[in-house]
């Protein structure tokens, strides 16, 4: 490199610079609690920039310093919920415990249903993602991390499946194929079931749908 291509000297970190970046810190992080507590309340829909900026006690300009609009931030609310689906969904696999793919499906099946009924926001918020509009409206980067996010969570099927097809137990012959249809089966039962009407509809409690569905799954798996 020579001296004309040297790299511009970094900037120092003093007290004061310091401080001010754990007040930007405190001050987003305040306001992406104030969106959570808004938005799970409300609605996704119903909520505004002005109630989440009203929650957090600031004005609306400053929300703008810290995320460009309502679709940036419920992308930040839905990548805290894709990890902690993702985690869950890991623990579920059990890579250091040596256990049938059937029983690792099983497991990451009783997990997702688990996140459903128990952490139904956020599971509102993937599925509201999934719906609308918001790879349009929100950068580029910030919808490949959910991208990126969303894939590891499918990883943990697809390695359950890709097991069973190297111990002779599943009969198919393309994992990531496989699991990309186990997944829509458990959510497309999840689905179902929160609508009211189609809820009448089929008549079965939410455990009783999601059960049947993984069986026919399983045995879709295994048929030859």
């Amino acid at each position: 490199m020579t001296a004309s291509q040297k790299a511009p000297p970094k900037r120092k970190t003093t007290p004061a610079r310091a401080r001010r970046e754990r007040e930007t810190i405190v001050r987003r992080d305040a306001i992406l609690a104030a969106a959570r507590e808004v938005f799970f309340h409300n609605g996704i829909h119903r909520a505004t920039v002005d109630d989440v900026a009203a929650r957090a006690q600031v004005a609306k300009g400053t929300f703008y310093l810290y995320f460009e609009s309502k679709e940036t931030i419920l992308a930040h609310l839905l990548l805290e919920g894709l990890d902690v689906l993702v985690q869950r969904l890991s623990e579920a696999y059990a890579e250091a415990t040596p256990l049938p793919a059937e029983t690792r499906l099983r497991r990451i099946s009783a997990t997702y249903l688990d996140f459903f009924q128990n952490t139904h926001d956020y599971y509102r918020l993937i599925m509201a993602f999934d719906r609308g509009q918001f790879q349009e409206s929100v950068s580029a980067e910030l919808y490949q991390q959910i991208l990126l996010r969303s894939v590891q969570g499918l990883h943990w099927a697809v390695r359950a499946i890709q097991q069973g097809m190297d111990d002779g137990d599943f009969a198919v012959t393309d994992a990531r194929q496989a699991a990309g249809m186990y997944w829509a089966a458990l959510n497309g039962a999840l689905v179902l079931i929160s609508h009211p009407l189609r809820r009448e509809l089929v008549a079965l409690e939410v455990q009783t749908l999601y059960n049947g569905v993984m069986e026919l799954v399983l045995k879709g798996l295994k048929t030859q």
